[in-house]
């Protein structure tokens, strides 16, 4: 849902909002947005500025499809994130979305290992599975009174 940069939090379902109509004055769609239900469902944040597919992949029928920007663009770009994250958080989450027909390619490989070498050299960083980021965030949060809760892992929810 990507409701923050670099923070996971609890997954809301439900969200609505007013869709936006330019031909309108602002007051008529210019309005809050009104939260859905909580839920016990830990929700690590993706972001498009932090996805190697956008920029480095060509897609033929995708009007915004690039698929042959410089990678050392790329890499500036999920530097400066990662140190404002590192510089202004006491704890945050950095899940780089890797595609294996992107980031697979010899150039973005590279980058790879610029980026993870950058990372390295930083106090305090730990490179953990999905998996380990919301076990650790359920220890030290607990979801709202009344949240949905998934279901327990092997259990089919019937309707």
């Amino acid at each position: 849902m990507s409701h923050h940069d670099c923070e996971m939090y609890w997954l809301r379902v439900g969200d609505t909002w007013t869709k936006i109509d330019y031909s309108q004055k602002a007051e008529t769609w210019m309005k809050p947005l009104i939260k859905g239900l909580p839920t016990g469902l830990v929700e690590i944040p993706a972001s498009w500025y932090i996805d190697d597919l956008p920029p480095m992949m060509f897609i033929k029928k995708a009007p915004n499809s690039y698929g042959w920007v410089n990678p050392r663009d790329v890499e500036e770009l999920w530097l400066d994130h990662f140190d404002y994250f590192y510089e202004n958080y006491d704890e945050f989450c950095f899940p780089m979305t890797i595609h294996p027909d992107v980031s697979g390619r010899p150039h973005v490989l590279k980058m790879h290992q610029r980026i993870i070498d950058h990372i390295n050299k930083h106090g305090g960083v730990e490179w953990v599975t999905f998996e380990q980021m919301s076990d650790e965030f359920k220890s030290k949060n607990t979801p709202e009174e009344g949240a949905m809760m998934p279901a327990p892992a092997g259990e089919i929810l019937k309707k």
